[in-house]
């Protein structure tokens, strides 16, 4: 039967090509947003730590002795190397001629998802940089988080699984080693948070509106040793089963410091073709490491 002229016969229709561009990058970078900023003047970025040791006995001191003398712990000096992070970005001349939907100038868009791609890379190396030095054709790497806490750290049996009880655990560390200023920021992985907004004791949804740094809601939880707040699951947390990381950070500890402040600049034209690149310098300043808290070996999911 002749039923005419079709849409899936002619072949001269035109494409419906729609003038929206979607981007569902996972582009988190809560810890380069929330924490503090700070300049660094060199490329090994130095400051002084000093920590009192609360006392576990007491010797009194007689009537009318003759005072005595002892030696007191003596400030020190903790460091941390910058790192020099860059994204490179190119567009042909072609590609800025063309009709492109919905993205405006090549360039221009280039440009900005870099910027973007540059932020994630800057947040997994200061969750997750180990460092290194550096020599003539080898780049400095920044210690970062997960590898600068190491005063408090517990790692559990492989598959371990994060009970109520063993978060609260967690919060008596801080607390003896560090009192009121132990740790404020939970930082962990998908499946730990998840685990984490199943707690009942003292869990509460809140938002902090003075904190124009938060866009989401978050969590907090009011332990026996204070209020932490709970960050949305972080995707650059070490998630490898059996080993997983749950992060209590004092946050006013970690700052970044910027050696060069990330910056874009357009390279020599070498073709028909623009070159450019974003570029930051920077490390992690770490102060009272002790203050905060790692834990791992737990399951993935929680």
């Amino acid at each position: 039967m002749a039923y005419g002229l079709q849409t899936y016969q002619d072949a001269s229709r035109r494409e419906d090509l729609v003038d929206v561009l979607g981007d569902v990058t996972p582009d988190e970078t809560p810890l380069m947003t929330l924490l503090g900023k700070t300049k660094a003047s060199g490329t090994y970025h130095e400051w002084v730590e000093d920590y009192i040791t609360p006392p576990t006995s007491l010797t009194c001191t007689a009537e009318g002795a003759a005072a005595t003398y002892s030696d007191l712990t003596q400030p020190s000096r903790r460091g941390n190397v910058t790192a020099i992070i860059s994204h490179t970005f190119r567009v042909s001349g072609t590609e800025r001629a063309v009709a492109v939907p919905a993205m405006g100038d090549p360039l221009a868009y280039q440009k900005g998802k870099a910027l973007k791609e540059w932020k994630m890379k800057s947040e997994f190396a200061l969750l997750r940089g180990a460092v290194a030095s550096g020599s003539s054709g080898v780049a400095r790497q920044m210690a970062g988080i997960q590898n600068v806490v190491t005063t408090v750290v517990t790692a559990r049996s492989s598959g371990t699984s994060l009970s109520e009880s063993e978060f609260n655990d967690m919060c008596q560390e801080s607390w003896t080693e560090a009192g009121s200023n132990g740790f404020d920021l939970v930082v962990t992985t998908g499946g730990l948070k998840r685990k984490i907004s199943s707690f009942t004791a003292g869990a509460t949804k809140n938002v902090d509106a003075n904190d124009k740094r938060l866009t989401r809601p978050i969590e907090v939880y009011e332990s026996d040793f204070g209020i932490k707040k709970i960050l949305p699951a972080h995707r650059y947390v070490t998630n490898t089963a059996g080993t997983v990381h749950i992060l209590g950070l004092k946050e006013d500890t970690f700052k970044v410091a910027w050696l060069r402040p990330v910056f874009t600049e357009m390279l020599a034209k070498d073709g028909d073709r623009e070159n450019g690149q974003i570029v930051g310098e920077w490390t992690l300043q770490y102060k009272a490491e002790r203050a905060s808290v790692k834990r791992t070996g737990y399951c993935q999911t929680g």
